[in-house]
């Protein structure tokens, strides 16, 4: 849907959204917002807890911590960023302590709530499920990050997703680990291929060639341009796994060097791309073997 007011074209995207959401975004993730303190601040104002907060903010940080509950936003404004993302997690934490009834709801509206400021302040973290904090590459390669975990959500899909998480982890290590997450997010890749094609023996050019490339010629036989299409992305595949080859330790070659960090981003965005692709392509064929 597209509509036009002032010669400016407003996509479904930018419609009802805020305008500061729609056009003040930078392309970069912030490392730090006071709006994010303070909108955290809020947040945990309004779900309660305060008090048992303040007493694990002294023990566990180790930091002086707020007086009274009208303290707490500018104490948030004013200590360290660590201790800003530590507190999001020692929070989720201890809601199921001081809240045995409704502690399930409260924690998952927390991390809810947690998610949308991270992304609406910028800021380049995200939240898990556990309530851990961790960095994100960037803006694009977040939404990707959670394209793909949508796409492996089926329980069929349960080792691969855990591949792709261990590469996310790699990421985010201090410092990460680009290697680690180049071989987790083959293995995500190779998973993947393997339920689909049980008697393939491995991720290999030759193996895409016996196995994925006939399931495409048959998924696409009527439709020209995609089978046109496809067999691009099959040269690309197996280009992509080539190149991941040079980071997989074999026993008894030396264990290759940690890549450039934006190699490693860029060998990870594309795995996570070819997980969409095999996923739908999984889908398709099970539909059409039904």
């Amino acid at each position: 849907m597209k509509d036009y007011l002032g010669g400016q074209t407003l996509t479904d995207s930018t419609i009802g959204s805020r305008f500061s959401l729609s056009y003040l975004r930078s392309p970069e993730l912030l490392p730090d917002s006071q709006r994010m303190r303070r909108r955290i601040a809020a947040l945990i104002i309004d779900l309660g807890g305060l008090g048992s907060l303040k007493e694990i903010i002294k023990s566990e940080l180790g930091i002086i911590s707020f007086g009274y509950q009208s303290d707490f936003p500018s104490f948030m404004a004013s200590i360290e960023l660590r201790d800003v993302l530590d507190i999001v997690t020692i929070y989720y934490n201890d809601i199921g302590r001081w809240d045995d009834v409704n502690g399930d709801h409260r924690k998952l509206a927390f991390i809810n709530n947690v998610r949308r400021i991270f992304s609406e302040e910028n800021v380049r973290y995200r939240v898990d499920d556990k309530g851990g904090v961790h960095f994100s590459v960037d803006s694009e390669f977040e939404h990707s990050r959670i394209s793909v975990i949508s796409s492996l959500a089926a329980s069929r899909y349960a080792s691969a997703l855990q591949s792709y998480e261990n590469a996310m982890l790699c990421l985010d290590a201090v410092p990460p680990d680009g290697k680690g997450a180049i071989r987790s997010a083959f293995f995500a890749a190779e998973c993947t291929f393997r339920l689909m094609f049980p008697s393939a023996s491995q991720l290999n050019g030759t193996e895409v060639n016996k196995y994925l490339k006939p399931l495409v010629d048959q998924l696409f036989a009527a439709q020209r341009p995609a089978i046109n299409v496809s067999q691009k992305q099959l040269s690309s595949f197996r280009e992509w796994i080539d190149g991941c080859h040079f980071y997989r330790h074999e026993p008894g070659t030396e264990e290759p060097a940690q890549p450039p960090l934006g190699l490693a981003v860029l060998i990870v965005s594309q795995a996570g791309a070819f997980l969409r692709w095999l996923a739908q392509l999984d889908q398709m064929q099970s539909r059409r073997d039904a």
